[in-house]
Formats: C-alpha cells, structure tokens, sequence
C-alpha cells in the first residue's frame, strides 16, 4: 500500500476494494488512477456513462444521496420485508403472478440468499461503492480530499459497524450486485464470485492484509474541535 497512506485511510479503500480492483486498480498503489496509462480519461467515461456524473456537482448530489441511504438496499429491503410475512407457498404464488420479469427475478434472489444476510442486508453494496467512486471522483477532480476522506470514513465506519467480517460484507455485496444485476443464472453468480475470490484468497489483498477489527475506522470523521 502507498506509504502516504494511513492505515485508517488502507481499510477504508478496502472497503472500496471490488469496483476499484475491477477497473484493473491496485491495492500496493493506493488504487492510484495516474498509475495506468489512459486510466483518468476512462473513469470519467464510466463516470458520465453508468452514474451520470460529469462534473463536482453531479458528483456531490451522488455523494448526498450515498449520505441519505438512497440505493438498492431500500427496495431490497422492501422486497425483503414483503416477502417475510409469507408462507413459501404464498411467495411462489405471489411471484409467479408478477408480469415483469425482472421484479420476479429480483424476488427470487431475495428468496435464495435471505438467510445468509444479516439486518444491514445488502448496504454493503451501496456503500461499497460509494467508496469506490468517491476514490476515483477525487483523483479525476470532481471533489476535494478532504470532503472526500470524511465521506469515505463515514460510509467505512457504517461498513464496519453492520457487518462483522471482510467474509460477511463480500457476500452482502455480491448478492447486492446479483440482484442489482437481475439475473440468477449460475453463470452470472460465478462471474459475480469472479470480483472477489482474489480478495479472499490472494496472501496480499488488503481484506487479509487489513483486519476488520481496525479500531481506527471508528474514529471522529472530523476532529474533535478544542473548547
């Protein structure tokens, strides 16, 4: 990891560690854009392409709604909640009656993995990648370091506290991904497993480099001020 790096801001990116290790990033750089020939003018394609943000504005409403909550966890989670009330039979029946094939299928990712979920269901997800983009946005200019460092630790910090293992939040984030993604083919689930299985096995992945118990990541995010 860059020396520059502390090891409050190593687990924090870690926690950012599958969007920024998919656009080819790596952990001993810091996931350091500049470190890649034609990297920046990539990121800010797939800024404007999958997030429509093009500029600090666009990226800070991006930011606030990471701050407030909004992403896929709510509507998983209402799914979630819906379907908890019913019997096996009701869901199947409730699920078969759907016209739209990608609702159907989303509820049945929720049937599939909802046991192996804690309350914080898939918010690993979302903040995860709030992480994510939040690394890449400040290296391409669209937020400063700081704003960016205090939103990152803060979204680290819920991380750490909902989940109790690099192991519990991958998992939470794959089936965040699969049902983002609306598929449930093997296939699909093998290449979402892809995204990870070198953080997991890998001797130099931050997720076993960094232990999850780092008692840093829940730090004040801004200093405390002196009366």
């Amino acid at each position: 990891m860059h020396s520059l790096l502390d090891t409050r801001q190593q687990w924090t990116l870690a926690a950012g560690a599958i969007l920024l290790e998919a656009n080819a990033l790596e952990f001993a750089t810091g996931y350091d854009i500049e470190r890649l020939d034609g990297k920046r003018e990539g990121i800010i394609e797939m800024f404007g392409r999958a997030w429509s943000i093009r500029d600090e504005q666009s990226f800070h409403q991006q930011m606030e709604s990471f701050r407030e909550g909004s992403g896929h966890h709510d509507k998983f989670d209402q799914h979630r909640a819906l379907l908890s009330v019913m019997t096996h039979q009701e869901q199947e029946n409730y699920i078969l009656g759907l016209e739209e094939e990608t609702l159907r299928t989303q509820l049945r990712v929720i049937q599939l993995y909802d046991s192996r979920l804690n309350a914080a269901s898939i918010s690993a997800w979302d903040w995860g990648r709030a992480i994510s983009i939040t690394r890449m946005a400040m290296q391409v200019g669209y937020v400063d370091e700081k704003t960016a460092w205090t939103f990152m630790y803060e979204m680290a910090q819920r991380i750490q506290k909902a989940y109790s293992s690099w192991t519990e939040f991958g998992l939470a984030y794959l089936i965040g991904r699969q049902y983002w993604h609306e598929e449930l083919e093997t296939e699909s689930a093998l290449e979402h497993f892809s995204l990870v299985e070198h953080l997991f096995e890998r001797a130099d992945s931050p997720w076993n480099v960094l232990p999850w118990e780092e008692a840093t990541v829940g730090l004040p995010v801004e200093p405390e001020r002196e009366e």
